[in-house]
């Protein structure tokens, strides 16, 4: 069983609050998982997976394909940012590149178990990386989003994360094309 750490799924509920009726499902979703409240669970704690992607579906259960989709991808590209805000990003971060290998490290320092995998970078040239990013039991296009929101805190606008592969869709898979 993969798990996640406590903290991503309670920014992942705290983000919902412009969309309640998703929101109220996936803190009721939370609760009967793990007997907690978002808020009440250990950021540092291990949760499975399943518990992550409550959220997501509580989303999808509430909102149109395509907002649920932009949901999601808004919860991923605000991970960073949040982390920066609270916790801070090391100084020596400075191009995507550098970002994307740190999401890479910072991904398997929270999660663990059966079906978490390391990043794999297929692709490293100037303003085009290729990585194999697949998720553990969760929705893909928070990775997108993730990958999205590091673009944007290079202070790059206009850069493009695709979805390549994914598992969900019968790839062997998950991959991104990131391009700016």
């Amino acid at each position: 069983m993969a798990e996640v750490k406590g903290k991503f799924i309670t920014l992942a509920t705290e983000l919902l609050k412009s969309k309640p009726r998703s929101r109220e499902s996936a803190v009721a979703a939370v609760k009967q998982l793990t007997g907690k409240a978002p808020l009440e669970l250990d950021p540092e704690g291990w949760y499975d997976t399943k518990v992550f992607d409550a959220v997501f579906e509580a989303i999808k259960e509430h909102e149109s394909p395509l907002l649920a989709w932009a949901a999601i991808k808004v919860i991923g590209q605000n991970v960073y940012p949040t982390i920066d805000a609270t916790v801070g990003l090391p100084k020596h971060l400075q191009t995507p590149l550098d970002f994307l290998k740190f999401e890479a490290d910072g991904f398997m320092a929270n999660h663990r178990g059966a079906g978490v995998t390391p990043r794999k970078f297929i692709k490293t040239e100037d303003r085009h990386i290729i990585v194999e990013a697949p998720s553990p039991g969760y929705n893909c296009a928070l990775i997108e989003g993730v990958y999205d929101g590091i673009l944007r805190m290079c202070h790059i606008n206009t850069g493009e994360v695709k979805q390549t592969k994914c598992v969900r869709k019968g790839g062997s898979t998950c991959e991104y094309d990131i391009k700016w």
